[in-house]
C-alpha cells in the first residue's frame, strides 16, 4: 500500500498529478507544464510499496552531471511525492481528477492509464511549445512530446506515447499506445510504431516500415525492414539479435 500517510496536497480547480518522478521526464515538466497548460502540478506520484529511498551522493557518483534533482520520501521539486500503489483511490480522496502519465515503464505507464479511465479521471498531454505539430495531426490525451519534435502531416500519437528532444515522426505515420521515442529518432512517411515499443536515440525508421509490439530499436539502427513483436534490433541495417518474453 506504500507509505500510510501523504504529504499535504493543495489542490486547485486546475490541478493536475503527474505520474513518475524522473528528472529527465517530469523534472523537465515541471519547468513548463504550468506556464503553456494552465494547470497547475499538486503533486508526483510513484506506484510502489516500498518507500522510495535515493541517495543523492550514490546517484552522482554515476553521472557526470551533478544538477540532477531527486526526491525524498515525501517530495519532488519542492511538491509532494505520493508512494503507493493505491495512489489513484489517495488522488481522489485529494480532489484530483487529472493526470499526466510519465512512468517511464512503457507497459507499467499504459497500466496506470486504464486505471484512471475507469476511475474517470481526465488525462492530459504535455506538448512543448517548440514542438511543431502539422495540420492533420491527431494527438490523443495522456501524451508528452518534448522540445523541438516534429509530427507530421496526419500523423496519429495515440495514448500515452512519449516524444522526446527533437524526435521527428513525418507524414502519416501512426505511434500506438504506449509506445516511446528518443531524442533524435527520425521515422519517414507511413511509418507504424507498435504499442509500448522503445525507438531509442537516433534510430531511423524508413518509408513505410512497420515496429512490432514491446520491440526494441537499438541507439543509431537503421531500420530497412519490418521490426516483429518482442524482439531487440540492433545495427545498419537493423537486425534482430533476441527475442523478449510475452
Amino acid at each position: 500500500m506504500g507509505s500510510s500517510a501523504d504529504p499535504p496536497v493543495a489542490v486547485r480547480q486546475n490541478s493536475v498529478a503527474v505520474l513518475g518522478f524522473h528528472d529527465g521526464s517530469a523534472g523537465q515538466v515541471e519547468t513548463w507544464l504550468e506556464e503553456v497548460a494552465g494547470l497547475h502540478i499538486a503533486c508526483f506520484v510513484h506506484e510502489s510499496d516500498e518507500p522510495l529511498v535515493v541517495d543523492p551522493v550514490v546517484e552522482n557518483a554515476r553521472r557526470a552531471s551533478q544538477l540532477t534533482e531527486y526526491p525524498t520520501r515525501t517530495g519532488f521539486k519542492g511538491r509532494p511525492l505520493i508512494v503507493a500503489t493505491d495512489w489513484l483511490e489517495r488522488l481522489q480522496r485529494a480532489g484530483i481528477r487529472r493526470v499526466l502519465p510519465l512512468t517511464p515503464d512503457n507497459r507499467l505507464r499504459l497500466r496506470q492509464i486504464a486505471r484512471c479511465r475507469d476511475a474517470g479521471m481526465e488525462l492530459v498531454s504535455a506538448i512543448h511549445p517548440t514542438a511543431t505539430v502539422m495540420d492533420g495531426a491527431r494527438i490523443d490525451p495522456g501524451v508528452w512530446i518534448n522540445a523541438r519534435a516534429f509530427i507530421g502531416y496526419k500523423a496519429e500519437i495515440k495514448t500515452g506515447v512519449i516524444v522526446n528532444t527533437g524526435a521527428q515522426l513525418d507524414h502519416h505515420n501512426v505511434l500506438r499506445r504506449g509506445c516511446q521515442v528518443a531524442p533524435g529518432v527520425v521515422t519517414a512517411g507511413f511509418v507504424a510504431l507498435g504499442e509500448c515499443c522503445y525507438v531509442h536515440t537516433g534510430a531511423i525508421v524508413i518509408l513505410r516500415r512497420e515496429v512490432g509490439a514491446d520491440a526494441i530499436i537499438g541507439a543509431g539502427a537503421v531500420v530497412t525492414k519490418d521490426i516483429p513483436p518482442r524482439c531487440t534490433a540492433v545495427g545498419v541495417p537493423a537486425r534482430v539479435i533476441k527475442y523478449h518474453d510475452a
